[in-house]
């Protein structure tokens, strides 16, 4: 559908028959499927081209290694947070919780260890354009070194946003892996855009956390998360968004194993589930199913646990 940059958005209560897991986190509290029930159509990321790019022209950016769906992040801010408020997202990426945060009048603040520049000209073009209305603040660094960072720049107090919201990214799992990040055609290097070969893109940084695997991964996760939390208002909602990617057939249930870490480590409980189809399909999508017809169920849809703090 064509919708606005600020339109609110539909979705419809029903857990759709191929939504891959079964969880109590996923049908305990089930929030709703984010669908635009009044053209009966799934919101895509065609849309996200038309406000995240200057004149809707994505090719004067260069692509980030795995841009946010704009949906779960805007549904996330309409629904937990009011004009006014300040939302965090401590691996920002390219953007996605402070654009839709200043678009709603709401104040965004981010921090980005990889690609600060992407997620400064997306912002950039909101402003420009004049649909941001809230403050936005893209911090470079390191979310482990979060508080020092914060109070760095300003944002002091112990608790002092109201929605922290996250793209967790995925661990190295080895083997047959479905659905790593894609690899964008670009880097920044030297203060320049370089165009690099389809095997040479990968996360520059050796911190980041997408190239971590098993315990290191584990213990970052419950790191970060846990400072985020330790930021967040009495009340306000700690959210996960996560495409589960599928190992041995099956899928693996990272949006599960993250969201019982956290709760085992901070001071949140569950509070809901709200799912959107990832659109458009990746290759992987397209192409495991007929490769292992005997394969379960993979996943389509993007997952966001809904955590409160206590």
């Amino acid at each position: 559908p064509n919708i606005g940059i600020t339109d609110k958005l539909f979705d419809r209560k029903e857990i759709p028959e191929d939504y891959h897991c079964h969880c109590n986190l996923c049908r305990d509290n089930f929030l709703g499927e984010i669908f635009h029930t009044p053209t009966d159509q799934y919101y895509t990321q065609a849309t996200r081209r038309r406000y995240y790019f200057a004149d809707g022209d994505k090719t004067k950016y260069p692509k980030h290694i795995c841009p946010g769906h704009w949906e779960g992040y805007r549904y996330a801010v309409q629904q937990f947070t009011n004009p006014g408020d300040t939302v965090f997202d401590p691996t920002v990426g390219t953007g996605s919780a402070i654009i839709e945060a200043i678009n709603a009048g709401r104040n965004g603040v981010g921090i980005e260890l990889e690609f600060p520049e992407h997620t400064e000209m997306h912002v950039q073009v909101q402003k420009d354009r004049g649909t941001a209305t809230g403050n936005a603040h893209v911090i470079k660094g390191d979310a482990r070194d979060m508080l020092t960072l914060l109070n760095n720049h300003g944002h002091i107090g112990k608790e002092i946003f109201d929605l922290v919201v996250t793209g967790s990214p995925y661990p190295v799992l080895g083997g047959r892996q479905a659905d790593a990040p894609e690899r964008g055609t670009f880097t920044h290097i030297d203060g320049k855009f370089t165009k690099l070969g389809i095997d040479d893109v990968h996360y520059q940084n050796e911190k980041s956390m997408g190239v971590l695997k098993g315990t290191a991964y584990w213990e970052l996760i419950a790191d970060v998360y846990s400072k985020a939390i330790s930021l967040l208002k009495p009340g306000g909602k700690f959210i996960t968004i996560i495409k589960d990617p599928t190992q041995k057939k099956e899928p693996y249930l990272l949006h599960k194993m993250i969201s019982e870490l956290v709760m085992d480590v901070a001071p949140v409980k569950y509070h809901g589930t709200f799912i959107h189809k990832h659109l458009p399909y990746t290759l992987f999508m397209n192409t495991y199913p007929k490769q292992y017809p005997e394969a379960k169920l993979i996943p389509l849809y993007q997952t966001g646990v809904v955590l409160e703090k206590i």
